[in-house]
C-alpha cells in the first residue's frame, strides 16, 4: 500500500525551474517491460514495479521491489522491498550469487503499515535519495535478486534498465544528473517542473432521500435490468435535491457482476438523466466488476478483479461537483502478482477540494 509520506509527497507542490528537454512520453502512460511494469500519472509521477511475466514458467515471486519517481527537478526518489510470508531478515538479499554488502543493505529500513494492510508482508524501504541511487545503479547491471530461506522470493531484473529509462523520458531526465537509468552532465534545472495538481470541486451535499424516494428510484433500477439468472439487487442515493443515482447488480460470476449505474429524477416516474462521467485514461473500461456510490460523499467508484484475490485489474473513484463526476483517481495492475490494489501503479493523481 502507498505509504501516507509518499502520498503526501506525490500531493506536494510544483517546482518553477526553467527547462530545455521536452518529455518525451505521453501521460498517463501504463507499459509492460519483460518482468517490470511502469505507470506514470497525469502529473509525470512514475511507479515501477516487479512483475514477473510468465516467461521460464515464472508468474509470481514472493518478493517485489517497488520504484517511485516524483516527476521534476527535486522530485524525490524511493524504493521498497514487499516480501509475503514468513518474515526473513531483508539484509540477506543477494545479486546473481554474491552478497549486497553492507553499503547497500545498511540502508534498509522497516516499514511499518498502519493501513490496515496484509500482516504477512513485511516492507523494507530504501528512503534516502542518494542511497537509492546506489541501489539502482547496482541493480541495473545485475540479472536477479534472491532471498536466502524463500526460494520464491526473488526479483527478475530483466527489463529494470529499460523501465528506468522510461521513467526518465516520461519526465524529461534523460541525460539528466538526476536521470534514473544512464545519468548525464544535464544540470536538475533543466528537468521540466510538475505539472500543477488537479483540485476537485467540492460535493454540494443535497437533501437525503426520502423513504419514498428511495423505494421508488430501487423499484426503477430493479425494472430496467433483465438478469439472465439470481434475482438482482439495487440502491439508490441523492446526487441533488432533483437527481439521484441508483445502481443495479445483476448477472454475478465467481468475482465480478454487471452493473446498471443510472441518474435518474427523484420524483415519479424516475426517467433517466445525462450520467456526465469523466472519461478513465488509456481506454479503461469504467463501473464494471464492483460499483458502488456513497451519497454522503458523492462518489461513485468500481473495482475490477482479473481474478478472485484481487491482485490485478483496475480501480477508479469519481466524485460529483453538482453537475458531473470528476475522476478523482485510477489505479491499473495488469499482471497478477500478488500485489494489493493499493500498491498498483496510479494513472490519475488529484488533491481534494479545500
Amino acid at each position: 500500500m502507498l505509504r501516507p509520506v509518499l502520498l503526501a509527497l506525490l500531493l506536494s507542490g510544483t517546482a518553477t525551474h526553467a527547462f530545455a528537454q521536452p518529455p518525451a512520453e505521453t501521460v498517463p502512460l501504463l507499459r509492460e517491460i519483460k518482468n517490470w511494469v511502469t505507470g506514470c500519472d497525469n502529473l509525470r509521477n512514475c511507479h515501477a514495479l516487479s512483475a514477473p511475466s510468465g516467461v521460464d514458467e515464472e508468474d509470481y515471486s514472493a518478493l517485489t521491489l517497488h520504484i517511485w519517481h516524483q516527476a521534476g527537478p527535486e522530485g524525490y526518489l524511493r524504493l521498497r522491498f514487499d516480501h509475503r510470508g514468513e518474515a526473513l531478515d531483508l539484509s540477506t538479499l543477494v545479486l546473481d550469487g554474491q552478497p549486497l554488502g553492507l553499503e547497500l543493505t545498511r540502508d534498509l529500513h522497516v516499514e511499518l503499515d498502519d493501513q490496515g494492510g496484509d500482516p504477512e508482508v513485511q516492507s523494507y524501504g530504501v528512503i534516502e535519495d542518494a542511497a537509492a541511487r546506489r541501489w539502482l545503479q547496482r541493480l541495473r547491471n545485475g540479472q536477479r535478486l534472491q532471498l536466502p530461506g524463500d526460494e520464491q522470493a526473488h526479483v527478475s531484473l530483466s527489463g529494470l534498465s529499460a523501465s528506468l529509462l522510461l521513467m526518465d523520458a516520461v519526465q524529461g531526465r534523460v541525460d539528466n544528473v538526476t536521470a534514473l537509468a544512464r545519468p548525464g552532465k544535464a544540470p536538475a534545472s533543466e528537468v521540466p517542473p510538475r505539472l500543477p495538481t488537479p483540485v476537485l470541486s467540492k460535493f454540494p451535499a443535497p437533501p437525503t432521500l426520502t423513504v419514498q424516494e428511495q423505494a421508488g428510484l430501487v423499484a426503477a433500477a430493479l425494472q430496467a435490468v433483465t438478469p439472465e439468472e439470481g434475482e438482482p439487487e439495487a440502491t439508490a442515493g441523492a446526487l441533488t435535491a432533483q437527481q439521484a443515482m441508483t445502481v443495479a447488480r445483476y448477472d454475478c460470476a465467481a468475482y465480478n457482476c454487471e452493473f446498471d449505474v443510472v441518474s435518474r429524477q427523484r420524483q415519479a416516474p424516475y426517467a433517466q438523466t445525462p450520467l456526465e462521467l469523466e472519461p478513465l485514461p488509456l481506454d479503461g473500461a469504467a463501473l464494471q466488476g464492483s460499483v458502488g456510490y456513497d451519497e454522503a460523499s458523492g462518489t461513485l467508484s468500481y473495482f475490477y478483479k482479473q481474478r478472485g484475490i484481487g491482485d490485478c485489474g483496475g480501480g477508479g473513484v469519481w466524485v460529483f461537483d453538482g453537475k458531473a463526476f470528476q475522476l478523482s483517481e485510477f489505479h491499473v495492475m495488469p499482471r497478477c502478482t500478488g500485489v494489493g490494489y493499493g500498491d498498483w501503479p496510479s494513472l490519475w493523481t488529484t488533491a481534494p477540494a479545500p
